[in-house]
């Protein structure tokens, strides 16, 4: 969504500048407006994808036909079981039943491979490996209809670039976790 902005407000500015040069019969003379329009239509764009983001890092809370202390049960055995990569695990820091709060973090390592060229024009493969670190608060809480309302916060730290290189383990572990509260609403009827 931040692409579609940057793009947006480029096109804005290369038009904007080149009607506004055309009219003035001076090239230089839309640069200063060309921005100002740009920036102005890329900015709703941005805050689009800003609270987008937002929603996807916090999202929702879900509620479930099951008792609490099942719903916290089985949360607590999916980021136990759970590995990505070549077995980078959850690791629980606080699990406390009577307040039904979970924190856990998932370090990891991703590896890529990159092109590159050197001073004579042959290319070269080179191994990068970028750290990521994701934070996950649950709060799972028993509400007066008799459900369970599970609210999850992430927190991503990644290096590089790519600001969503956690976003596939983070809805991979959100729709775990929703598929298997529901299973249990099956079970436990």
């Amino acid at each position: 969504m931040a692409l579609v902005a940057i793009i947006v407000g480029t096109f804005v500015f290369l038009l904007t500048g080149a009607l506004i040069g055309d009219a003035t019969h001076d090239a230089g003379a839309g640069i200063v407006p060309g921005l100002v329009l740009g920036v102005l239509a890329a900015i709703p764009i941005f805050k689009s994808a800003c609270e987008e983001r937002a929603k996807f890092l916090h999202p929702e809370p879900r509620e479930y036909k099951v008792p609490a202390k099942i719903a916290f049960a089985k949360i607590r055995d999916i980021l136990a079981e759970v590995s990505y990569n070549y077995g980078d695990k959850w690791h629980v820091v606080t699990a406390d039943t009577q307040t039904g709060r979970i924190t856990a973090n998932l370090r990891f390592i991703d590896e890529f491979t990159r092109l590159e060229g050197d001073a004579r024009g042959n290319i070269h493969t080179r191994k990068e490996r970028l750290q990521r670190f994701l934070a996950v608060d649950i709060q799972v809480q028993s509400t007066e209809r008799g459900t369970t309302a599970i609210l999850m916060d992430f927190r991503p730290t990644v290096e590089g670039v790519n600001y969503a290189a956690c976003d596939s383990i983070i809805s991979g572990l959100s729709s775990m976790i929703d598929a298997t509260l529901r299973s249990s609403l099956i079970e436990h009827r």
